[in-house]
């Protein structure tokens, strides 16, 4: 695994230590506000149509070791996709896992949870970090992972290893499973759009090939 800071990653890094940066020093002054206008809010996305809320939650972190954490990840598997994907592609990709995340946690706050999580927040770039690490682990499936900081592990082996351990926690943790929740549903977020955009490669390949047969026998 080599590190690379890419435009992409770069632009990820800057962004979320902004907002923390944000969050410890200008949001003193408002009184704690920008977690309820930036973060990811279930009564200020539904009742007060904040819906930018979906994507910025992204760049705001809950501690120096949440972001860290979240930092690394995107250095170590970020810039590998990001070379091979290309910048556009891989923030489209980012903020789609994280969108996704957003969306599964606002459904399981609002119809699940109910009025009690309602002015529950929700933080960080995770939602979007495991989409790459599925992403990552179907493009460069005999790399070696590290799981839980010890363990070497094949990229292929790590994605479901942590997609178990994410469910078993959304499952058998109560409320306190909802961000393994939305972890969870980046990745299968991620599933879906590598499918769709597998698919939508092929019939382009298919209708090439049919193009050019056509030339072909024309001429």
């Amino acid at each position: 695994m080599s590190l690379r800071l890419t435009p992409a990653i770069k632009f990820l890094l800057i962004g979320c230590a902004a907002g923390f940066l944000v969050q410890q020093t200008v949001d003193q002054f408002f009184g704690g506000h920008i977690l309820s206008w930036l973060a990811l809010v279930p009564a200020g996305f539904v009742l007060e149509h904040r819906f930018w809320q979906v994507l910025t939650y992204v760049f705001l972190h809950g501690d120096v070791m949440h972001l860290f954490l979240n930092a690394m990840m995107l250095v170590f598997i970020g810039g590998e996709i990001e070379a091979l994907w290309g910048t556009r592609r891989v923030l489209l990709y980012f903020f789609f896992c994280s969108a996704m995340a957003g969306f599964t946690y606002l459904f399981l706050q609002v119809f699940v949870w109910g009025a009690e999580g309602l002015h529950v927040p929700m933080l960080g770039a995770s939602g979007g970090i495991y989409g790459l690490l599925l992403a990552y682990g179907l493009l460069f499936s005999e790399r070696t992972l590290l799981f839980m900081m010890l363990f070497p592990m094949k990229a292929k082996h790590f994605v479901w290893v942590l997609a178990g351990v994410e469910f078993l926690t959304s499952v058998y943790s109560g409320r306190g499973g909802l961000p393994a929740a939305a972890h969870l549903s980046g990745m299968v977020a991620g599933m879906i759009y590598l499918v769709i955009a597998a698919r939508q490669k092929g019939a382009a390949r298919a209708a090439g090939k049919t193009t050019a047969q056509k030339r072909a026998w024309k001429s």
